[in-house]
């Protein structure tokens, strides 16, 4: 018998496994050809090597769906997603407000505008179609009729099947991938009935009875969504040969977004011959919001996160992982508690949220998040709203590259370089509690080209902020981090080339144009440059170095450009974090690069 000492059972590729079944067999004396290419043991032996890869490539495919990190089939995913109690989002539909009016006879009042009462749009030469959620009743003392409504985007479908109770645990197929499970609406009819029993979502089992009408929802497979009922335990079972209508608006996701004209494709009396004018519809607010179903990252990183909240806020971290659940249109949250700030505020817990294409929170948006969280807090927990603050880095890099191994132009060179910043403030900035790592940032220029030699990048941070005109105001500009104090300008004059820890935009005060500037000792001042020099106009303010806090007092300003007064400050580490509300991002005007080329 030969020693099977030579076996290799840790390198599966193809080729290593054929040299491994050479090395058994020279253990052997029987069969003498098994390195011989033309003979027909080496035939089985690359049988045999293929059998050996396919088997250890489906055994560990086969391991690795086992488990949620290492799964990669959507069905897999979402299986173990239902065992944590975790149903993956649908898409989402964008929504719009609108306002109709139009003038009828009114011989018919009031007029009834049934659910699934349709607009069209269009966005970039592609059209959508918004829909009403919900049948509106429309009346009116005259011939003048208006109506508020929110419209989703979408046509709404229906399904109907009958119960049969053949199998134990029947489920109903939804039978459209790209539903919106939030419109979702579950009737069943019992006993040849006209009239249908409503069955609502249930997302918990607390206080479910026998009679509880209710239905479950869950992910099946190949991208499907599935309803069950409940088993006469907990919930209602409904009775055999029941017949069920699954109602739902199907949807495009968020490309129907930014909707801002829509046209109605329906007479809002419902009757011909009364409407006596084209009806009118106006924007309330432009659709927003949408979004694609949950990808399988998504899915794997919030699941056993939902799974430890159980629908309950506790600590500061359970509202980031309920948010983030509910609404897919956040893109950034920050949660801390009320200890964490000046003055502590014990038994609250602050939350700052960042929304798609929106800036700042929405009223509407911080009542429909706070209604959310307030039903899932313990009594001793409020949770309290605070609008983002976006911090900006000034990135100004010397690129400096060898024109001999490079055929780049200049220009192309600044236009990659240009282009790596951005990427980077994409995929590690642009976020709550982030850090800027200068060395990282330097590395990534460094890395564009090879021609690349090195760079000289210096960092500033900014904030923009928008004062009111010719009207007295204090302000305070807090950067939340230690800024350089190392610059001391104390004489009422000084040269332009001399640096300062803060510097702004230019704005009018007074009829002439200026800037500020801090004199190093603390003192904020407005300053003015006559091309040479900058010169002291009066004092404005304070800043506190180790705080990084500005302090404007009775500030009047005439003008400003560009949209915001922007106010510049030198940090004094280099690596920038985010502090609790603060969103850090590069914008792509924040970003100068100058390229030097060495005859190197």
């Amino acid at each position: 018998m030969p020693s099977n000492s030579s076996l290799n059972l840790i390198d599966l590729d193809f080729d290593l496994q054929r040299n491994a079944l050479k090395t058994f067999l020279r253990n052997q004396s029987i069969f003498k050809d098994y390195d011989f290419e033309g003979s027909a043991m080496a035939v089985l032996l690359d049988l045999l090597a293929i059998n050996t890869q396919k088997n250890a490539f489906y055994l560990n495919m086969n391991v690795a769906e086992s488990f949620l990190d290492s799964a990669q089939l959507r069905d897999s995913i979402l299986s173990h997603a239902k065992d944590l109690n975790y149903t993956a989002r649908s898409a989402r539909s964008p929504k719009a407000t609108i306002t109709v009016t139009f003038e009828a006879t009114s011989e018919t009042q009031p007029y009834i505008v049934p659910k699934g009462s349709s607009f069209s749009t269009l966005i970039k030469n592609e059209s959508f179609i918004f829909s009403i959620p919900e049948t509106i009743i429309v009346a009116s003392p005259n011939t003048s009729f208006s109506f508020e409504t929110d419209i989703y985007e979408g046509v709404y479908l229906k399904d109907s099947y009958v119960i049969t109770h053949n199998i134990e645990n029947e489920r109903f197929r939804i039978t459209n991938k790209n539903v919106d499970t939030e419109s979702l609406s579950v009737v069943v009819f019992e006993d040849n009935s006209s009239i249908g029993q409503k069955y609502t979502l249930a997302t918990t089992l607390l206080d479910l009875g026998a009679t509880s009408k209710v239905f479950f929802l869950q992910a099946s497979e190949a991208g499907f969504y599935e309803v069950l009922f409940g088993n006469g335990i907990i919930g209602q079972k409904p009775k055999a040969s029941s017949t069920v209508i699954l109602d739902y608006r199907v949807t495009k996701g968020p490309k129907a977004a930014g909707a801002r004209h829509f046209t109605i494709n329906f007479d809002p009396t419902g009757i011909s011959g009364e409407l006596t004018n084209s009806p009118n519809v106006q924007i309330v607010s432009i659709s927003s919001g949408g979004s694609d179903p949950e990808t399988n990252e998504s899915i794997k990183f919030i699941a056993p996160r939902h799974f430890q909240v159980q629908e309950r806020l506790v600590i500061a971290q359970d509202a980031e992982v309920l948010l983030r659940e509910k609404f897919p249109e956040i893109t950034a949250v920050a949660v801390f508690g009320g200890e964490d700030v000046d003055p502590p505020r014990f038994g609250k817990i602050f939350v700052s949220v960042d929304i798609a294409d929106t800036d700042g929170l929405p009223d509407s948006k911080k009542t429909e998040y706070y209604n959310f969280l307030k039903r899932r807090c313990n009594l001793s927990i409020k949770p309290i709203f605070v609008q983002p603050e976006f911090t900006y880095v000034l990135v100004d890099t010397l690129v400096r590259y060898n024109i001999n191994i490079s055929s780049i132009s200049e220009e192309n060179i600044r236009t990659i370089v240009v282009s790596a910043i951005n990427d980077y403030h994409l995929e590690s900035l642009n976020n709550f509690n982030v850090v800027l790592r200068s060395s990282t940032l330097i590395d990534i220029i460094n890395s564009v080209d090879p021609s690349i030699i090195s760079n000289i990048t210096k960092l500033e941070i900014y904030k923009k902020t928008t004062p009111l005109l010719a009207t007295p105001q204090n302000m305070v500009v807090n950067f939340a981090t230690e800024l350089d104090d190392s610059f001391s300008h104390s004489e009422n004059t000084y040269s332009i080339d001399d640096l300062t820890t803060i510097r702004s935009s230019a704005f009018r005060f007074n009829g002439q144009v200026v800037t500020l500037a801090d004199d190093g000792n603390g003192v904020v001042r407005i300053v003015k440059n006559d091309g040479k020099n900058y010169t002291t106009i009066r004092n404005i303010g304070t800043i506190d170095y180790k705080m990084g806090k500005i302090t404007l007092a009775n500030f009047i300003i005439d003008s400003y450009d560009e949209g915001s007064l922007r106010i510049y400050a030198r940090p004094k580490d280099m690596d920038i974090k985010a502090a609790q509300n603060t969103i850090l991002g590069i914008e792509p005007a924040g970003i100068n690069a100058d390229i030097e080329f060495l005859n190197a």
